[in-house]
């Protein structure tokens, strides 16, 4: 019992690195998160063996759309314990944002090993290959995270919908954006808003918008999006 205690307390990080890190916590809590990155980072350098301290650096850096510099830290959660929650699938939406997708296929494939909620990871990884101009393989991720039916489930369905839209096939983006409407978000509405457009249901299309804009009224693209969809209304006015 002595020699598992002096082990478990030889594991602990110094309790100076634990105090940076609930003083970030802290601020995080606040919606601060500059003010938190230097505690986190204060941490991670006086406890760089903890995956965690790595990972709530990593996530405060996105939090200011830092992305770029969010990848290192995810990179040290992922690689010091991947099975860390969201670590690895933190690194790959990370290499994804700053624009680098090939790099974040094999962070993505390596959370779906250890993330319980494998199809957002499926979807992620459809989107990476959809960036990459490989349609065939993203749509058969795409096809794989829908068949999930996990919590990722919306992220997936909308995913899908965006690709099939920018595709040329709207009218089969249209049924999967309105599988996505549970729970109804704006994002959800703008995805279905967008592919009635195409579809040229405008008047549904409208309606969609509109409901967007009522859940989000600060939404710059669906604003954009129902003003486009009135000029085309507009237009079939008889002159």
């Amino acid at each position: 019992m002595l020699l598992l205690a002096l082990w478990l307390w030889l594991l602990a990080p110094p309790p100076e690195a634990q105090a940076a890190y609930q003083r970030g916590l802290e601020f995080y809590a606040r919606n601060r998160a500059a003010d938190a990155i230097p505690h986190f980072a204060e941490a991670a350098r006086l406890a760089p063996e903890v995956a965690q301290y790595w990972k709530a650096l990593g996530v405060a850096l996105a939090k200011i759309e830092d992305y770029s510099g969010s990848i290192e830290p995810f990179r040290r959660a992922c690689d010091l314990a991947p099975q860390l929650k969201d670590a690895c699938y933190y690194l790959g939406r990370a290499y994804y944002a700053a624009d680098q997708y090939e790099k974040a296929i094999e962070p993505l494939k390596r959370a779906l090993r250890y993330d319980a909620v494998k199809g957002r990871v499926e979807a992620a990884l459809g989107q990476c290959f959809e960036a990459l101009i490989q349609p065939a393989e993203a749509e058969q991720w795409f096809h794989s995270a829908i068949r999930r039916n996990d919590a990722g489930r919306q992220m997936a369905h909308l995913a899908y919908a965006r690709f099939l839209t920018r595709q040329g096939r709207a009218s089969e983006a249209v049924p999967v954006a309105e599988a996505a409407q549970q729970p109804e978000t704006p994002e959800a509405r703008f995805e279905l808003a967008f592919a009635l457009s195409q579809c040229d249901r405008l008047e549904e299309a409208l309606r969609a918008a509109e409901r967007a804009l009522e859940l989000k009224p600060d939404y710059e693209e669906a604003f954009v999006l129902r003003a486009k969809i009135r000029a085309r209304l507009t237009a079939r006015l008889p002159q």
